[in-house]
């Protein structure tokens, strides 16, 4: 016997149904409970909740899959493997490729995974109508201008089915089977065991396809009492009715017709007309109405509560303000298992959702399939598989690394990672041993860390290209299955195995066991993808980038089963498959017109003209148009419905949506009241309330004031008599330097009771005091990529003038055994010269040897030679000489003694650098005077108002340094000046006019302003040997600051001194602060800065300027007197 039990949302047809099961346990008989699939859990629940551990044994629940695998295991037929969505795309794919020619409409997609997965839906849908591949070709016939391409999918359609027979089964032909099985066995009068002396009671279906009405249909013939429950008020079905109980309307009828065509009695169905959901909620119990009727009768103010309706900013603000209401129903005692959130397309919402909702302390369940797309193993074999097709090896290899399955420690990958990062390998590099130095370029010998690193790097490289050299052999003209064997055993050889069991002991022991658990479900569901592809597409050959799209669409469509952390959380949910347990309060997000509800598209292959055309042959296709407009109906009313006390409607107004067309009568008829929402519930939790200050909220200036005064106030509970961690930590950078070393006996532990800084450092502290900090004191290196870069370029020319002009060349210069003097080499030497220093440099610390590499050398090599020729003619007219190139001020031997500064208790700082070259001219009465010249990439200005301020200092401490050297070899020496020379080796593209001409060099800088001094660096007075010109044979007025009397070099001195003085004690008193010094707009230091990603610092918030005399160093002028009068 079929009976009905029909009813509106909330109407308690699904409580009927649990109390006729219960009298029936009662009365020791048994009763199956058929669900949808996503309700077989929550329906095991509920039946243990209400009859408890005695009658629930009485009771199974069941969905249509598993209640077909039940009677297939008793029946037989349940050893035959079934195929999941993604199984049946492969299954296409194959099919497409052994028609080959046969198909034209779609030739050009058939090796498309995207295409063969929408083939697959399309042939589910054909399924799910009854219909066979022949059936659906003998049909496209009579389908008029759409028979062509209906005869194309019924080959394809026809092809699959063939396949299928040796492969597996589909999961709409395992209910058929079953059906088959259940028919077989009564006519044989052996009904099986589970089902006999069962009533059935089937729950919360909108609708059956052609395979469940089979099943159905078997169930009528075999049981005595089927009763099925639809959402329907009783009314009988109109033609051509797009209404929302349409749908349920047909079903009851085709279940009807079904029921009589096997011999079953239909009883008079039972009608619920009372709304027992909202009895005490009238605002809800009048949306009910209005939904289903289109009228309801107006509601007194006071009746009105726990309907609310909030025209949002973005979806974002959608979220927070949920968030808050959430946040105050938990706080009256709500628990958070009868919450609900709804939105149709949950990724729009998924976001800002988690965010919010993990901001306010609010558990979160997201009920939404989770795919192992993104899992170490996954990220794995699609490593592999791009490797073997021909990818870049960096990027792919250290992916691979780092996924955690190769057998190899954290230090090894990361090792390899900067060394690849570093030195860029090619394809043949990485196949080769790696033997660079992990820092990259230079002449700096490797260290014990250096050694290791390296060593480090080389065992990872062995094992990865080793393991993918392997793999790409046997992938090479394999089909398939092989291609899915080999991949498994190249993870095997790589450690895989090994490494996945102890990550899962490891997070087990972290994490706790469910996380081990869908870590290991991980593993297991990608291996079974590999033995799936292997399975289905068998000897088949593909390419390796046909098999990457298949496996790929493999993962997409896989489901990890994601088990909720919790009991009690808020459900987030979509609303096309709602799983909500009776819940209180449902928040229903994003109803915007086109979006709730949303319009139906085209899905899969079929237009609506090929829905049409078949329709018209009396093929009832449960996805057609008008079947879709109608479960889009009931979805809509179905969420609006479902809470027992609230419901919380919103859309996002402010992104220029409207609210849905569908939600206007309950606007006009019930007038819903927008959420006055409190700071207290906004801002519940410290992280929200952080949140709302920062702009997260519009505040008045009461409540801003009120919220930061909360935020500083402790808690009151037993745990919370101190002010959170992370509020006290945002205190103390409120309070103070935005950064500071508070523990200062650490901090000199690091800097020692004697600090020695360079002047670059010095600089670099009075740039910015946190970047000096990162880098000199932590130690902080970042990475650099051995490319021939501007620093590289520098770092070469710097050599190159430091061999061909050192007075005292050493065994290892090249030019030690020099036979002419560097002031007598012609161009054509200098040429010569130039080319055997640069190419020495490249053998010694440039370990490169490509097409672009020796192409870049030979431009420098034509740079220097000009250099040195510039050099060499600024020598012969000068009477300074280099006395030293690469002197060392500080320790070691042949160094000047750097100056040492005593700062309070007894802590010093001592001067330490090297200047690049030092010259010296003796007059013949003995008067000795030195200047120091560095050589500079770029454009270099001395700045003297910059100098005041601790930048551009370093060449005058370093002249400082050399004059002060009482007992050395520039006792008595006078500061005559300092030169920068502004030479740049770096390639450059020049017309070739320009190109022809001879280079001309700048020099900028700092000399003693006497006219000897001038005569000295540049006799024939042509300004190219000093920092400033002539005019009218005098040196130039308008570049008086190139120039320096010997009290004002006595005032840069004394100033620089306390430079260095100040640094020392501030930085011991640990002001590391990031306030950045910024000499202009286009010279912020944060541009260029390799720190900047730490400390994030933001453009025109704690920035220093300038702060200099206008003419610094410069003797203060007296104020005149004024004249009495008589």
């Amino acid at each position: 016997m079929l009976k009905f039990v029909l009813g509106g949302s909330g109407s308690g047809k699904t409580t009927l149904l649990y109390q006729r099961v219960k009298a029936r346990a009662e009365a020791g008989q048994r009763s199956i409970l058929l669900v949808p699939e996503q309700f077989t859990s929550s329906t095991e629940g509920r039946i243990y909740r209400e009859l408890g551990d005695s009658l629930s044994g009485l009771v199974e629940s069941f969905s249509f899959t598993s209640l077909a695998e039940k009677i297939l295991s008793t029946e037989g037929g349940a050893a035959v493997q079934t195929l999941s969505d993604a199984g049946r795309t492969v299954l296409v794919r194959r099919a497409l490729e052994e028609l080959q020619d046969n198909v034209h409409y779609y030739y050009r997609h058939r090796r498309s995974a995207a295409f063969c997965q929408m083939a697959a839906e399309t042939i589910d849908e054909l399924k799910s109508a009854g219909l066979s591949g022949q059936q659906l070709y003998a049909l496209a016939r009579n389908c008029g201008t759409e028979s062509g391409k209906l005869s194309e999918l019924a080959l394809i359609f026809q092809g699959y089915e063939t396949l299928l027979a040796h492969t597996g089964m589909d999961p709409a032909d395992r209910l058929e089977l079953a059906a088959d099985r259940l028919e077989a066995a009564l006519a044989a009068g052996k009904l099986p065991e589970f089902l006999r002396d069962r009533a059935v009671f089937v729950d919360e279906f909108d609708t059956f396809n052609a395979p469940k009405k089979r099943l159905m249909g078997a169930m009528l013939a075999a049981l005595p009492m089927v009763t099925v429950a639809l959402c329907d008020d009783g009314t009988p079905l109109q033609p051509e009715d797009l209404s929302l109980f349409s749908g349920a309307k047909q079903v009851a009828a085709q279940l009807r017709q079904l029921a009589r065509k096997n011999g079953a009695e239909v009883a008079v169905p039972e009608l619920l007309r009372k709304d027992l959901r909202h009895q005490d909620a009238p605002a809800l119990a009048a949306v009910t109405r209005l939904l289903e009727t289109g009228r309801c009768e107006p509601l007194p103010p006071e009746t009105a509560d726990g309907l609310y309706l909030f025209a949002a900013p973005s979806r974002e603000e959608e979220a927070r303000a949920a968030a808050g209401a959430i946040r105050r129903l938990m706080r009256q005692g709500v628990r958070c298992g009868k919450i609900a959130v709804v939105c149709r397309d949950i990724a729009k919402y998924r976001a800002a959702v988690r965010y919010e909702f993990r901001m306010a302390d609010i558990p979160l369940y997201c009920d939404e399939p989770t795919t192992p797309e993104f899992s170490a193993p996954a990220t794995a074999v699609r490593a592999l598989l791009a490797l073997t097709r021909g990818a870049e090896l960096t990027e792919q290899l250290t992916t691979l690394a780092k996924t955690g399955l190769c057998s190899l420690t954290e230090e090894e990958v990361c090792a390899l990672e900067n060394y690849a990062y570093t030195w860029a390998p090619n394809a043949a590099a990485w196949r080769e041993e790696f033997t660079k130095n992990p820092r990259g370029f230079g002449d700096m010998e490797p260290t014990e860390e250096d050694t290791a690193n390296l060593a480090r790097a080389e065992k990872a490289r062995a094992l990865l290209v080793g393991a993918v050299d392997t793999l790409r052999g046997k992938l090479r003209s394999a089909n398939a299955e092989q291609m899915s064997r080999a991949l498994y055993f190249c993870l095997k050889e790589l450690g895989a195995e090994d490494q996945q069991t102890s990550l899962i002991e490891a997070i087990r022991a972290e994490r706790g066991i469910p996380a081990a658990e869908e870590a290991a479900r991980e593993w297991n569901i990608v291996m079974g993808l590999l033995n799936e592809m292997a399975r289905l597409l068998g000897e088949q050959t593909v390419t390796v980038a046909e098999y990457e799209d298949l496996f790929g669409l493999l993962l997409r469509t896989s489901d990890l089963g994601h088990i909720p952390q919790t009991l009690d959380a808020v459900v987030l949910a979509g609303a096309g498959k709602m799983r909500l347990d009776d819940p209180d309060y449902v928040f229903v997000l994003g109803l915007a017109e086109g979006e709730f509800p949303t319009a139906p598209g085209e899905s899969g292959l079929l237009t609506h003209a090929d829905r049409d055309a078949l329709m018209a042959n009396e093929i009832d296709l449960p996805d057609c148009f008008e079947n879709r407009v109608v479960r889009e109906q009931v979805c809509f009313y179905k969420a609006l419905t479902a809470p027992a006390k609230g419901l919380w409607m919103s859309w996002p107004k402010g992104q220029g949506l409207t609210l849905c067309a569908a939600l206007e009568p309950i606007v006009d008829a019930l007038d819903p009241a927008p959420p006055e929402l409190e700071l207290a519930d906004l801002a519940a939790t410290p992280a929200d309330g952080l949140d709302c200050l920062g702009g997260g909220w519009p505040l008045t200036e009461v409540e801003r004031a009120s919220l930061t005064e909360a935020l500083k106030t402790p808690g009151t509970g037993p745990e919370e008599t101190e002010e959170p961690q992370g509020l006290a930590l945002l205190r103390r950078m409120a309070e103070s330097a935005p950064r500071q070393v508070h523990d200062l006996t650490a901090l000199e532990a690091l800097l020692g009771r004697r600090l020695r800084i360079s002047p670059s450092q010095l600089e670099k502290y009075y740039t910015c005091r946190y970047g000096y900090f990162l880098q000199y004191v932590l130690g902080l290196r970042p990475r650099k990529r051995a490319e021939l870069s501007a620093d590289q370029s520098g770092t070469l020319m710097h050599w190159v003038l430091q061999m061909a002009l050192d007075p005292n060349p050493g065994p290892d210069n090249p030019c030690a055994n020099a036979m002419t003097p560097f002031l007598e080499l012609d161009d054509e030497a200098m040429a010569a010269l130039a080319s055997l220093l640069v190419d020495e440099y490249a053998k010694r610390y440039l370990p490169e040897d490509t097409a672009r590499f020796a192409y870049l050398l030979s431009r420098l090599k034509k740079s220097m030679t000009s250099l040195l020729c510039y050099l060499r003619d600024e020598q012969r007219q000068s009477s300074f000489r280099p006395v030293a190139c690469e002197l060392k001020i500080g320790r070691g031997e042949d160094s000047v003694p750097g100056q040492t500064y005593h700062l309070s208790d007894g802590r010093m700082v001592q001067l330490i650098g090297t200047v690049d070259r030092a010259d010296e001219w003796v007059e013949e009465d003995g008067t000795r005077w030195v200047r120091v010249v560095d050589y500079k990439t770029g454009s270099k200005k001395l700045d003297l108002k910059e100098v005041y301020c601790g930048l551009d200092c370093q060449m005058l401490l370093y002249l400082f340094s050399l004059t002060r050297d009482s007992g050395g070899r520039f006792t008595g020496a006078q500061p005559a000046g300092v030169l920068y020379l502004l030479a740049d080796p770096a390639p450059q593209t020049l017309p070739r006019g320009q190109a022809a001409r001879a280079v001309e060099y700048q020099l900028d800088g700092l000399v003693r302003d006497e006219q000897k001094i001038f005569d000295a660096m540049d006799a024939d007075e042509t300004g190219k040997y000093l920092p400033f010109g002539y005019r009218n044979g005098a040196p130039s007025p308008y570049q008086k600051d190139k120039r320096a009397d010997s009290a004002k070099l006595s005032r840069i001195q004394l100033h620089l001194d306390d430079l260095v003085t100040q640094m020392g004690e501030q930085l011991y008193g640990g002001q590391i602060d990031a306030e950045p010094l910024v000499v202009s707009s286009s010279k912020s230091p944060c541009t260029w800065c390799d720190y900047s990603f730490i400390c994030c610092h933001e453009t025109g918030v704690h920035e220093r300027a300038l702060e200099a005399p206008a003419k610094p160093f410069e003797p203060e002028e007296e104020p005149e007197e004024e004249e009495e009068q008589p």
